[in-house]
């Protein structure tokens, strides 16, 4: 079973220091905190908390950080990269029509994590449902699952003015922020089994409110 990416949980990168830990955890704990949040926010505020008590003491952060070293080497083999499984990653907003209430209020939703607009305070944190199908070989082989996800970054341009002056910035519409595709990598173990779901917080991507939730589906060769 994959085990919890504690970085991405506090959205930090891995080579984040001590106070940068503990500066993350506070941020995040004083948002998802059952008594700001709800009882809704239980079981996220544990798995904070989880994460920060490993990556907050440095006996245990090193253990789990030779722990992410050996999962992440390549599936069968200590010399070969890992194969990919999928070789058109699904995305985040893949079969638009399958999202209720609806595309754009939902799109609207996610990406209220990178302008600012109309978030509302202890917003709930939403799982993204994606059926990804495999093959029994590759479901048996195992390998590197890459998902991709929109993320909007300081255009680079107007370096987020959203002007280039005298005139607006057209390379990101005068919004000052442009789209781009982000890829993320589910390793998946050989052996998995169909209604295998993986579930992966996007906080190292800027996503508060989002997570993916990735349903494993056997089909035939």
């Amino acid at each position: 079973m994959l085990r919890k990416n504690y970085y991405l949980i506090l959205g930090i990168p891995r080579s984040e220091s001590a106070a940068g830990i503990r500066a993350a955890y506070r941020d995040l704990a004083k948002r998802h905190h059952p008594d700001v949040a709800g009882p809704s926010g239980a079981g996220q505020f544990r798995e904070i908390t989880e994460a920060y008590e490993v990556l907050s003491d440095p006996a245990r952060r090193h253990q789990y950080n030779d722990y992410l070293a050996e999962s992440e080497r390549p599936l069968g083999t200590l010399h070969r990269p890992a194969e990919p499984i999928a070789p058109q990653p699904p995305s985040v907003f893949d079969r638009p029509e399958s999202i209720l209430p609806s595309f754009e209020e939902l799109f609207d939703q996610y990406m209220r994590n990178f302008t600012g607009f109309g978030v509302q305070k202890a917003e709930r944190e939403e799982g993204r449902n994606i059926e990804v199908v495999l093959t029994p070989e590759e479901a048996s082989r195992g390998g590197v699952l890459p998902v991709t996800v929109p993320v909007l970054r300081e255009c680079p341009a107007c370096q987020g003015t959203g002007e280039d002056w005298p005139f607006p910035c057209l390379e990101c519409h005068a919004q000052g922020l442009v789209e781009v595709r982000e890829t993320i990598r589910i390793n998946i173990p050989p052996g998995t089994r169909s209604a295998t779901v993986f579930e992966l917080p996007l906080r190292g991507l800027g996503v508060h409110n989002f997570y993916l939730r990735v349903h494993i589906v056997i089909g035939r060769d």
